[in-house]
């Protein structure tokens, strides 16, 4: 657990955070100069509070009162800048080796890391001859392997094209999987944050506006504004059940108590074991609502739930509806009227195979 309560003067506003981060992934979301590399600046040291105390897994790392502020060498926190920031005269393999803690017990090792983030055949490279994915890779491993308490992910996708943000996002789920500490990513993208996790931490004017999941933070309204228009992404684990080599289907399931949902996505270019975990996105503008079962249509998925929530949202609604797991859906106000939607209502939800991205 981190645990923030600061006063940070800024020029424009103050940064006033009280906050708890717990293990797992939060994204940090808000618009431009709105404090999250701030905040991330006075967990790692690199900037320090009028006021306030900060504490990572225990161990007071400030305190403004007492004159506490632990150096950022010694915060043992790993820190990864937009741009990566190797060294350019170092290879790959020398880059990841420079974040190595001597006679400190390592979470993971040096090994492990290399075969976690693919990075085996660069080893010898320098940065110049890898790509910019490889290079936040390189850079993921390296921190990494300073044994950190908390990982710090500042604008991690700003420097790579959509191709590449697909690739690292695995990579950074991954790495919470195997070591298991607070990752904070800081993003102004916000569905690049979802297929990341469902935990938001949101900022705006150096004020925290919203903290907690996904699905809970849609229902106020100053989170509504600040989402804007971007994109809404429904994210979900799920468990490999079939591969259909004829029809080039993957059989999707999800599970809750005695609740089983099946879904059928497009197979990718990965041949995913039976039984094996991934996770998939849904974006809330690819999928339809009925009012019935439709027969003859060529959507592979039409799963029955009922609407839990009805957000306004500019001029178009979100639908949550329960479905077995909760799908967001943005629906105009005249199919709502059109299709007598309310809370509580039977429903409908549509989507096609090819309209779900995979991460596994």
């Amino acid at each position: 657990m981190t645990d923030v309560d600061i006063l940070l003067p800024r020029k424009n506003f103050d940064v006033q955070i009280k906050e708890s981060f717990s293990e797992g992934i939060t994204g940090i979301f808000g618009p431009n100069g709105s404090g999250k590399t701030s905040l991330l600046h006075c967990i790692s040291g690199l900037a320090r509070p009028a006021k306030g105390k900060i504490s990572i897994e225990g161990n007071v790392v400030f305190v403004a009162d007492k004159g506490i502020h632990v150096p950022v060498e010694k915060r043992s926190i790993g820190y990864v800048f937009q741009e990566g920031r190797l060294f350019p005269h170092m290879n790959v393999e020398k880059n990841l080796l420079y974040g190595v803690k001597k006679h400190v017990i390592s979470k993971i090792t040096f090994d492990e890391v290399v075969e976690l983030l693919n990075l085996r055949h660069l080893l010898k490279s320098k940065p110049a001859q890898i790509s910019g994915g490889e290079r936040q890779r390189t850079a993921l491993g390296r921190s990494l392997l300073s044994t950190p308490n908390i990982l710090l992910l500042d604008e991690p996708f700003s420097a790579v094209d959509t191709h590449l943000r697909s690739q690292i996002i695995p990579f950074i789920i991954r790495i919470q999987q195997k070591v298991k500490i607070p990752i904070l990513v800081v993003s102004h993208d916000l569905p690049d944050l979802l297929k990341l996790t469902n935990t938001l931490f949101l900022i705006r004017d150096g004020q925290c506006i919203g903290h907690g999941e996904y699905y809970n933070l849609l229902k106020n309204r100053d989170v509504s504004e600040l989402f804007g228009d971007c994109t809404l992404v429904n994210t979900l684990d799920m468990e490999v059940k079939q591969n259909t080599e004829q029809n080039g289907l993957t059989l999707l399931e999800y599970k809750k108590g005695e609740k089983t949902v099946l879904v059928k996505c497009e197979k990718s270019k990965e041949n995913y074991e039976v039984g094996s975990r991934i996770k998939i996105f849904i974006h809330a503008d690819d999928i339809a609502l009925s009012g019935e079962f439709i027969n003859g249509i060529s959507i592979q998925n039409q799963l029955q739930g009922e609407v839990t929530d009805l957000i306004e949202r500019g001029s178009t609604l979100l639908c949550v509806a329960d479905v077995g797991f909760r799908l967001v859906v943005e629906i105009t106000a005249e199919s709502q009227k059109r299709l007598k939607i309310s809370k509580g209502s039977t429903i409908w939800c549509l989507f096609k195979s090819v309209a779900i991205d995979v991460v596994g």
